[in-house]
């Protein structure tokens, strides 16, 4: 690695003023975390790996030490003989049970400030846990650390778009901060940050109101999930994503199309998905060279895939389980996400680390057959959009041979476009489902944060 500095637009608000000191305490310290971070993840393998496996023994005694429940899965055997893989899968029902019985295994007498967090929803009904003040700051860094690994320009503003969670004034609400990267814009110069919430995704009016406020300042690196984008292009053209200095969209939470990709493309703006949960933050990042690869955020995560029995477009695969390194609070250990994947010893692009590939989400996001076939169903809300006037959409599996539909924002439908967006369902999901369409003024989501377009209920 070459530790140089040059092409960064440093300036002298970060150094010190006093002797024998270089920088400040608070851009130090955001520093060294940074570079911690890339020396792991890039470093020495084997290290790396001796460093893993230290601290999922830390994890493991800690959780034994603190917890009935984790005692009664782990045993007595010696901690430092315990392989990971012979410890049983911790599904959601565990991690309530856990959670409910014990709350956060940290004390206020360690001095880690903890939280209760939730899951977003996406598989049904969130799952509540604990995290602490130490994964609140690392999921921070690992972010800004992404940006220095990959080189990427940090004078370049980040604009961040989703829907939100609860009523916003006017539609649409607007945050905007000097810099996206902390303390560390006392010594490099940064973009600045912009946060965007709005609040219907299928109201022409209010993505109108959004896109005039993109067009207000520079966009520079695009945080957003692949809905919003979709929705987006269902009535507006991609162009003005160039126009206001578009230069990456950084995907989020749902795996983008092949027709977004093929958009972006001919726009020359990159894409870059994440891989992340709420339950442990950074699971990995897409490889710059070779699409649909991801790098395993190894200072935060050990992944495994187990069961491949799985069969998604003619390709086998498992489920795939993480053990969140830093979980104190709540334990997470062979951690079962209820995505579908495959598992690299290490990158085609020559990167020396555990590599995701074939990641397909949740097993929620696919069709499930009578057979055991599960099929890809991605749904554009443009397509949908061409058929029926609509607010917001959402297709459910509730059988192996049941489809449902919600239409919001319509009180009723016409006999024509039930029979429209019915042909289209089972043009997509296949003529062995019935398919049933609702009108609703309102869909209600219940708990859920992530509203999905899609969601197997099997």
């Amino acid at each position: 690695m070459n530790f140089d500095f040059s092409t960064y637009p440093l300036h002298t608000g970060g150094y010190s003023r006093r002797p024998m000191t270089l920088l400040n305490p608070e851009p130090e310290a955001m520093l060294s975390a940074v570079t911690e971070i890339v020396l792991m993840e890039t470093g020495n393998r084997s290290a790396r790996e001796q460093w893993q496996q230290t601290q999922l023994c830390n994890l493991i005694k800690h959780a034994v030490q603190r917890s009935a429940f984790w005692r009664t899965r782990i045993g007595d055997s010696r901690l430092s003989d315990i392989e990971l893989a012979s410890l049983p899968i911790l599904t959601r029902q565990d991690l309530r049970q856990q959670v409910d019985s014990e709350g956060p295994l940290l004390r206020a007498a360690d001095g880690i400030p903890t939280k209760a967090h939730t899951t977003s929803g996406s598989s049904g009904i969130p799952v509540r846990f604990f995290i602490s003040d130490f994964n609140s700051r690392y999921n921070v860094i690992r972010s800004i650390a992404q940006s220095f690994m990959e080189g990427r320009d940090l004078s370049l503003n980040r604009t961040r778009v989703r829907q939100a969670d609860a009523p916003v004034k006017n539609g649409i609400s607007v945050e905007r901060q000097p810099s996206w990267i902390g303390p560390l814009s006392s010594l490099i110069t940064v973009g600045a940050n912009k946060h965007i919430e709005f609040i219907a995704l299928y109201d022409t009016t209010l993505c109108r109101k959004l896109i005039d406020e993109l067009r207000r300042d520079s966009i520079g690196y695009l945080v957003c999930n692949p809905r919003l984008i979709d929705t987006l292009g269902s009535t507006f053209d991609f162009d003005f994503l160039r126009e206001t200095k578009t230069a990456m969209w950084i995907s989020l939470g749902e795996s983008v199309g092949p027709h977004l990709i093929e958009a972006f493309a001919r726009l020359a703006i990159p894409i870059r998905q994440n891989y992340s949960s709420e339950e442990v933050g950074m699971i990995g990042v897409e490889c710059m060279k070779v699409p649909g690869h991801y790098h395993v955020a190894t200072s935060n995560v050990m992944v495994e895939i187990v069961d491949r029995r799985h069969v998604v477009g003619g390709i086998k695969l498992g489920k795939v389980l993480v053990t969140h390194l830093h979980s104190y609070a709540t334990p997470l250990i062979r951690y079962d996400l209820g995505d579908l994947a495959c598992l690299l010893e290490r990158c085609p692009c020559g990167h020396d680390g555990a590599t995701i590939h074939n990641l397909q989400g949740r097993a929620s996001s696919v069709i499930k057959h009578r057979d055991g076939r599960l099929s890809p169903f991605l749904i554009r809300g443009k397509d949908l959009a061409a058929l029926a006037e609509f607010t917001e959409y959402r297709i459910r599996q509730t059988g192996f041979d049941k489809i449902v539909i919600e239409i919001g924002g319509r009180s009723k439908l016409s006999t024509d476009e039930v029979s429209a967006i019915k042909a289209f369902l089972e043009q997509r999901a296949g003529q062995e489902f019935e398919i049933e369409v609702r009108a609703c003024e309102e869909i209600d989501w219940g708990q859920s944060r992530k509203r999905l377009g899609f969601r197997c209920e099997l």
